[in-house]
């Protein structure tokens, strides 16, 4: 999935460096591009990676109200 944000995030970039609309390098657009893509995408996987094994906030206190 990543991979895929990448590839479309470095696409764009492409064409709009090449129809004019951003000046400069691909390079100088994409290297940033792909290290936040990369920052956000350890981020969010920590926090669904920390979600998915303690279960959802309200699963721990509501649970015996419900049962």
């Amino acid at each position: 999935m990543v991979i895929g944000a990448i590839i479309i995030a470095v696409g764009i970039i492409a064409l709009l460096v090449t129809t004019g609309t951003v000046s400069g390098s691909i390079w100088q657009y994409t290297w940033p591009t792909v290290l936040i893509i990369l920052g956000l995408s350890f981020i969010l996987g920590r926090f669904r990676r920390w979600w998915w094994f303690s279960g959802p906030p309200w699963d721990h206190k509501d649970k015996d109200k419900h049962e």
